[in-house]
């Protein structure tokens, strides 16, 4: 595995950025600033219902629970779900058991009454993204937003028959590949944004131990795995920002429907 395996197709897919035993800070501290733009975003939007893709650990969830009316948490995996449901019992959070390449999200959640739809990480997991993505179109509403991000194909690998390294990725996107399909699906791309800042960082700190210029990384301070240092780092290092998007490993878009 490469010095820069925090960036590279491990499978480590369910992260938590508050578990402190997790040492992993850089990918702690993206997928946390995914939700943090997500919840900000939509915050000004005063959006009813949101609906959280592959919702996992919940956390991601909670955090849009702050801006919005109902949350709706969707997984496949019902052990997961549960913990979210303990650990976060909040009054306007609830989840939904879906497999989203078999599944389909109506009835439960209704045609057009959706103000969100956020999915991180999910796309390059299903055999069909193209029929997954036409059901996020169906249950938004007009003027509706889908925040999504998937890995970038320049920052993956392939095996030796060149299919993906990463045996839970089914699929390679580039920019144009996903606008494409959002645009299928009345959607258009109004944003795109990546968070090259904390692979520059992750990489300068990779580089600076290497080269024995340092002897500890942040990953290394107790304090920084705190719930409160993690929030800070996810909007100081690995906020979503539409500079330099080409350096992230992470494809990030805002895209609306069409009304």
């Amino acid at each position: 595995m490469s010095s820069y395996s925090a960036y590279s197709g491990n499978g480590l897919d369910q992260i938590d950025p508050f578990d402190a035993k997790d040492s992993n800070i850089w990918r702690k501290a993206e997928y946390l600033g995914r939700y943090l733009f997500a919840a900000d975003f939509l915050r000004p939007h005063k959006p009813d219902l949101v609906v959280d893709i592959s919702c996992g650990l919940g956390y991601g969830a909670m955090q849009l629970c702050s801006v919005a009316g109902r949350v709706i948490g969707v997984d496949e995996n019902v052990d997961l779900m549960e913990s979210a449901r303990q650990r976060f019992p909040m009054p306007n959070l609830y989840f939904l058991r879906k497999n989203l390449d078999e599944d389909e999200l109506y009835p439960e959640i209704k045609d057009g009454s959706a103000a969100a739809v956020v999915s991180f990480e999910t796309l390059e997991h299903l055999l069909d993204p193209s029929r997954t993505i036409a059901q996020f179109s169906r249950i938004l509403q007009p003027d509706g937003f889908f925040i999504c991000s998937v890995p970038n194909v320049l920052s993956e690998s392939g095996d030796s028959s060149g299919l993906p390294r990463n045996k839970a990725h089914k699929q390679w996107f580039n920019y144009g590949s996903l606008c494409r399909l959002v645009a299928q699906n009345k959607m258009r791309v109004i944003y795109r944004l990546g968070q090259s800042w904390s692979k520059a960082l992750f990489r300068r700190e990779q580089q600076l131990s290497n080269a024995k210029r340092i002897t500890r990384k942040l990953a290394d301070e107790p304090i920084l795995h705190s719930p409160e240092m993690m929030r800070w780092l996810s909007y100081v290092a690995a906020y979503p920002t539409v500079e330099d998007v080409d350096g992230s490993y992470s494809i990030i878009i805002v895209a609306q429907k069409n009304d």
